[in-house]
C-alpha cells in the first residue's frame, strides 16, 4: 500500500482584505465550538450532544468538576429497544466575556440555554429557531448570536432580556459562527459558514444585514484522481488567524467527477482548508497540497487525514490546529509556509469534534464525543517548531454513559476512518460520515455503476422505510458492506460468515436505525401546512397513493420481510437518465435483475433537509420535484400556484 502523502487540499481563497483585522471580538472566543475555556483558563466547558448536558472540567487539575443537565434527565433508549434520541442535543457553547454565563444551543430543542457559572445550573431558556448550531457572544457581552441551520438564518439574542431581537436571512444550512474585528474602525463582523456549501456569509452584527456569500469554489480535477479536488461540502468551522487578515475554514472536497469503477476510497473525499480574507471579494488562487507520490507534484501535507471538523490557532497565529473527526487526529499546519508541521495520531479517544487552546497557549483540549472524554495536549514551541504531545489520561465527561454500548460502537464505526483499528477503509481515507454529513446527506450526486445517485439521508433510520438504494437493490444496512469494500476500501468480504464482522455491521445498523434522529423541520406556516396536507391526501392529486404509512412510502408493500426475490414494487416517475451517464439495468446484491428506470418510493420524513431531490439529485427544490414529475408522480395540473405553495409547505413540515 502506497502511503498517500497529503490528500488534504489547502485552497487559498484570497478575498479582498480589510485593514487591521484581528482574530477576535475582545476577550470572547473567536468562533463557535463544542468546547470552550473561560477567559482566565480556569474552567473548561464541553457540550455533550448525546447526553443532553454540559460538562464542567478543571483544565489545570484535569478532572471533571460536574455535569449540568439541560433537561430533566439524560436521554434513554425507547423501552421497546427503539431509538435513542436526545431531546436537546447541545451542539455549541460560548462563554460570556466576564465568565458569568455560558450560552448553549440545543439543536433538537430549538432553544438557547443560559447557564449561570455561579450556580452551574440553567438560568434561562429562549426559543430561537429550528436546529440551532453555532453560537458566539459579542465582545461587550450584550448580545449572543446563533446559527439556525434549518431556518437559513442567524438570530441575535439580547443578553439582558434574553429574547430574539433581530434575524438575518442567509443561505441554506448556516452552521459555524466566528468573529473578525477591524481594529482601525473598531467594528466587528460576524461570519456564518454553510455546512453544505457554497461558502461563508458576512453579517453586520448591529443591523443584522447579511452580505453576499463568499463562495469557496469547487476544485477542478487535476489529472490524477488522487489529487484533492471536488465539490465543497461540510464547512464545519471558520476561524480568524491571529495577527493577520486571514479567515481559515475547514471542509471536505467530494470528487463526484470520478465514476465507478474508477471511483474508490482514495478518489472520493478529501479534507481541505480554504483561506479567505476578512471582507467580501473574489477567489484568487489555489495552493497545491497533493499526494507526494504523484510525479511532478510537491506535497505539503505529509499524512492522510479525513473528516476536518474544528480549527484553532496557536496564540501567535503561526500554527493552525485541525481536528480530524474521522481519522481521529490533530494536524498542525505552519500557517506561514502552508506546510504540515506535525500530526498527533492516534488521539486517545474517538470522534473528536472540537478544540480549545488555553490562554497561555501551552495546552489544547480536544472534545472526543464518541468516547465521552476530553484529551489534553501540550503545545511546545520552545525548539522553534511546534511539538504536540498528550498529557495524562483522557478526562471523563460524565459519571456514566447513557448511550447503549452497541450504539456507541456503531457511532464510532460510522464516523471512523481509522484503518488501523477496523477494516473499514484504507490508509485513513474515508468514513460513512464523509458522504453522510451529520448522518444525513452531502447534497451531491455520485456516478455509480447503476447510474447517477444522490446521497440519501440516514436520518430517522431505514428499518421502517422499506428497501434501500433507490432501485431496491438492498434490504438492510448490513448489505452496505459492499459499499464499504468498493467505495471505502474496506475489507468485509468475509461477511456474513465471519462473526466478528457481523458484530460490527450489526452495531453500525443499530446506530443508523436508532441513533440518527430525524431532522427537526424548518419553521413553517401552520395554516399552509394544514392546507397542503389536505391537498396531499386528495385522491385526484395522488401523492398518498405511493406515500403513505409512518414513513410515507409504499416501499416493501406486499413484502413484509423485504425479500429481494419477492415482490418489489418500483415506479417509473419520468426521471430516467439516458444521456452521457445513464441509468442502466443491473442486479441487486442477491443477483436479481433491476430495470434501469424503475425506482423505489423514498420516505418523505425529514424532506426539507435532504435537497437536492430525486434519485439523481436533478431537482433542486420541492417545487422542481412537482414540475419534473408532473403527470408521472401525481397530478398537480388542477392546482393553483397558491395550492402548489401550500403542498410544498406541507412537505417541508414532514
Amino acid at each position: 500500500m502506497i502511503r498517500r502523502a497529503g490528500l488534504t487540499a489547502l485552497c487559498l481563497c484570497a478575498l479582498a482584505c480589510s485593514k487591521g483585522v484581528s482574530n477576535s471580538a475582545g476577550s470572547t472566543a473567536s468562533h463557535s465550538s463544542s468546547i470552550a475555556l473561560s477567559s482566565d483558563g480556569r474552567a473548561l466547558y464541553v457540550a455533550n450532544a448525546d447526553l443532553d448536558s454540559i460538562s464542567v472540567i478543571d483544565p489545570v487539575a484535569r478532572v471533571l468538576k460536574g455535569e449540568i443537565l439541560l433537561g430533566a434527565s439524560h436521554p434513554s433508549q425507547a423501552s421497546d429497544g427503539g431509538s435513542y434520541t436526545p431531546l436537546i442535543q447541545p451542539r455549541a457553547l460560548a462563554v460570556s466575556p466576564d465568565g458569568s454565563k455560558v450560552y448553549v444551543t440545543g439543536e433538537r430543542s430549538g432553544l438557547l440555554y443560559e447557564i449561570s457559572t455561579a450556580t452551574n445550573a440553567v438560568a434561562r431558556t429562549v426559543a430561537i429557531c429550528s436546529e440551532p448550531a453555532g453560537v458566539v457572544v459579542a465582545r461587550d457581552g450584550r448580545s449572543a448570536y446563533a446559527a439556525c441551520s434549518q431556518d437559513s438564518s442567524v438570530v441575535k439574542i439580547d443578553a439582558d432580556a434574553f429574547a430574539v431581537t433581530a434575524t438575518a436571512a442567509v443561505s441554506f444550512k448556516p452552521w459555524a459562527l466566528c468573529w473578525s474585528s477591524d481594529q482601525s474602525t473598531g467594528t466587528d463582523s460576524l461570519y456564518a459558514t454553510h455546512l453544505l456549501g457554497p461558502g461563508v456569509t458576512k453579517i453586520d452584527p448591529s443591523t443584522m444585514t447579511a452580505s453576499a456569500v463568499s463562495v469557496i469554489p469547487d476544485t477542478a480535477p487535476r489529472g490524477d484522481k488522487r489529487l484533492a479536488h471536488g465539490q465543497v461540502r461540510g464547512i464545519y468551522d471558520a476561524v480568524p488567524r491571529p495577527g493577520s487578515t486571514e479567515l481559515w475554514t475547514a471542509h471536505l472536497l467530494l470528487a463526484t467527477d470520478t465514476a465507478q469503477p474508477s471511483l474508490n476510497f482514495e478518489s472520493t473525499a478529501f479534507a481541505a482548508f480554504s483561506i479567505l480574507g476578512a471582507s467580501t471579494g473574489s477567489f484568487a488562487q489555489t495552493l497545491s497540497i497533493n499526494a507526494s507520490d504523484v510525479a511532478g507534484v510537491n506535497g505539503s501535507i505529509n499524512d492522510v487525514v479525513s473528516g476536518p471538523h474544528a480549527l484553532a490557532f496557536t496564540r501567535d497565529g503561526n500554527y493552525a490546529l485541525l481536528i480530524d473527526s474521522n481519522s481521529a487526529d490533530l494536524l498542525a499546519i505552519d500557517a506561514r509556509t502552508r506546510h504540515e508541521s506535525s500530526l498527533l495520531r492516534p488521539l486517545p479517544g474517538k470522534m473528536p469534534e472540537g478544540i480549545a487552546v488555553s490562554p497561555d497557549g501551552k495546552f489544547a483540549f480536544v472534545d472526543e464525543r464518541n468516547s465521552n472524554d476530553v484529551a489534553a495536549v501540550q503545545l511546545d514551541q520552545s525548539s522553534g517548531k511546534l511539538v504536540m504531545s498528550l498529557v495524562g489520561n483522557p478526562i471523563p465527561r460524565s459519571a456514566a454513559d447513557p448511550m447503549p454500548a452497541q450504539l456507541r460502537l456503531g457511532q464510532h464505526l460510522f464516523y471512523s476512518a481509522d484503518s488501523s483499528e477496523y477494516p473499514i477503509t484504507k490508509d485513513h481515507w474515508i468514513a460513512c460520515a464523509s458522504c453522510h454529513v451529520e448522518g444525513r446527506s452531502d447534497a451531491v450526486t455520485w456516478n455509480f455503476e447503476e447510474g447517477p445517485r444522490d446521497t440519501p439521508s440516514n436520518a430517522g433510520g431505514t428499518s421502517a422505510s422499506g428497501f434501500l438504494f433507490r432501485t431496491a437493490d438492498r434490504r438492510q444496512v448490513q448489505d452496505y458492506w459492499h459499499t464499504i469494500n468498493i467505495e471505502a476500501g474496506g475489507n468485509f468480504a468475509a461477511y456474513p460468515t465471519d462473526a466478528d464482522q457481523a458484530v460490527l455491521l450489526d452495531a453500525m445498523a443499530a446506530y443508523v436505525n436508532q441513533g440518527i434522529p430525524l431532522p427537526i423541520p424548518p419553521t413553517t406556516n401552520a395554516a399552509l401546512v394544514a392546507q397542503g396536507k389536505e391537498i396531499f391526501n386528495r385522491p385526484a392529486v395522488g401523492c398518498a397513493v405511493c406515500h403513505y404509512g409512518p414513513a410515507l412510502t409504499d416501499s416493501g408493500a406486499g413484502n413484509p420481510t423485504l425479500s429481494l426475490s419477492g415482490t418489489v414494487l418500483l415506479h417509473d416517475v419520468g426521471t430516467c437518465n439516458t444521456g452521457v451517464f445513464p441509468d442502466v439495468a443491473h442486479f441487486d446484491v442477491a443477483g436479481h435483475a433491476r430495470a434501469a428506470c424503475l425506482f423505489d418510493t423514498p420516505s418523505l420524513n425529514g424532506l426539507a433537509d435532504s435537497a437536492p431531490y430525486l434519485h439523481d439529485g436533478s431537482a433542486a427544490t420541492l417545487k422542481d420535484v412537482l414540475e419534473k414529475t408532473r403527470g408521472k408522480m401525481g397530478d398537480i395540473s388542477s392546482l393553483s400556484a397558491g395550492e402548489e405553495a401550500a403542498l410544498v409547505e406541507y412537505l417541508r413540515s414532514l
